[in-house]
């Protein structure tokens, strides 16, 4: 899985978005139970269902990410594991892996643990939502191997300052394992540079069809495939696949 520790500090900063958090809250309303997050940060949803009312356990492996996140709430159960093999105490109603989390599982055999994993936590009739990105072909690597450089986003911070993204992506479509390089320039309110840094990243890409197919082969039934957090249809535009899939009562 991928290391986070060196972006824990950067993480809040980077990902400081909540457009899909209210439709986390939404399924967490819905379905009966506690909840856990797996993958989960520095709890940007976790939190959110905690001060919601939900009784939420945040499963990530990355200590820094955990130090942080405790920070933000303490009446969230914070674990740090490895998602496809860690084991908890409970049996939850709904389960969420969000963000990108499930990309990174690099191969088939771990993304079919975790979701044995996560299914061994749900309660009979319990609720999965997992959401990943989807790349457009701009996004991939040339397939001769020339990385991809792109400037990502520039992100205003609240000292008024600014938080500068940069990325080189090589994808190998015969694994579906994309290679990145971050790149962060983090500068102050002036305009003058306070650190530069990067970080390399890989993840696993996924689509439709194997991800139902790995679902439907753990067990689960797919009950519903959405485009984005408004609940409109998956097309080939898309820029999110959110799969929501249950436990069945009996198998």
């Amino acid at each position: 899985m991928a290391e986070y520790d060196p972006l824990a500090d950067l993480y809040n900063l980077e990902y400081g978005h909540e457009y899909d958090v209210p439709f986390w809250i939404s399924l967490a309303e819905r379905e009966a139970g506690p909840v856990v997050e797996w993958g989960a940060g520095t709890g940007r949803i976790s939190v959110p269902l905690a001060r919601r009312g939900s009784r939420v356990t945040a499963v990530e492996l990355s200590e820094k990410m955990l130090e942080r996140g405790r920070k933000k709430n303490e009446s969230v159960e914070w674990v740090r594991g490895d998602m496809c093999e860690t084991r908890l105490d409970r049996i939850f109603g709904f389960g969420v892996c969000a963000f990108n989390s499930f990309l990174c599982l690099l191969d088939l055999e771990d993304a079919l643990d975790f979701l044995k994993n996560a299914r061994d936590h749900l309660a009979p009739g319990g609720l999965l939502g997992i959401e990943v990105s989807v790349f457009s072909p701009e996004e991939l690597a040339d397939p001769s191997g020339v990385a991809n450089l792109r400037h990502d986003f520039v992100r205003p911070l609240d000292d008024g300052g600014a938080l500068d993204r940069f990325s080189a992506t090589r994808y190998d479509p015969a694994t579906q394992i994309m290679d990145m390089r971050l790149f962060y320039e983090l500068y102050d309110a002036s305009g003058e540079m306070k650190s530069r840094r990067a970080h390399d990243l890989r993840i696993r890409l996924t689509g439709r069809d194997e991800l139902e197919l790995m679902l439907r082969a753990t067990g689960f039934v797919v009950e519903s495939v959405y485009g984005g957090f408004d609940g409109e249809p998956f097309t080939p535009e898309s820029d999110h696949l959110i799969v929501l899939a249950r436990n069945p009562v009996s198998d």
